[in-house]
């Protein structure tokens, strides 16, 4: 019974991290692509697509930095 910590995954939340980062950065590339080649786009969705682009590469470097500080230490 001592021994439970063990079985679970310490890196399962800095991984599903990156992977949230990496898919709205990608969700923001797509956003800022419709948004530059529609002619009716309007300010508010290059915003959110910066926002979602910045979220999503804030969250990516820091599930990184929390997953290669947990295989170094």
């Amino acid at each position: 019974m001592k021994k439970l910590h063990k079985l679970q995954s310490q890196t399962a939340g800095p991984v599903w991290g990156l992977v949230f980062g990496v898919f709205m950065t990608a969700v923001g590339i797509g956003l800022w692509c419709c948004a530059e080649t529609t002619y009716s786009a309007g300010r508010t969705d290059e915003s959110v697509a910066v926002a979602s682009m910045v979220i999503g590469v804030f969250s990516a470097v820091y599930a990184g930095r929390e997953i290669l500080h947990r295989r170094n230490g």
